[in-house]
């Protein structure tokens, strides 16, 4: 999604689709948060929730709280009552 704020135009995208966009940016966030390249790798399906303030100020707003925050529900397993509400 792209946002235009008059002269400024930001795209808005998940971590997974972030990470994917540019070369070597899975090593820079790593570096940056003192992490492993595989642990940022993990965080497709979900960035931690104390991070994610951070990831978004390093992405410079490109991922938003809102999309970390949805792709943190959709990886949330279901509880049996859950799904069976879901099949109602």
């Amino acid at each position: 999604m792209t946002i235009g704020l008059g002269q400024i135009k930001l795209v808005v995208m998940n971590f997974s689709t972030w990470i994917n966009a540019g070369k070597g940016r899975v090593t820079a966030i790593a570096q940056h948060f003192g992490r492993t390249p595989g642990a940022i790798s993990q965080w497709r399906s979900g960035v931690p929730p104390k991070l994610m303030r951070q990831v978004r100020d390093f992405t410079g707003g490109e991922v938003t709280l809102e999309e970390m925050l949805a792709e943190t529900e959709l990886a949330k397993p279901q509880s049996p009552k859950q799904k069976g509400a879901a099949n109602v």
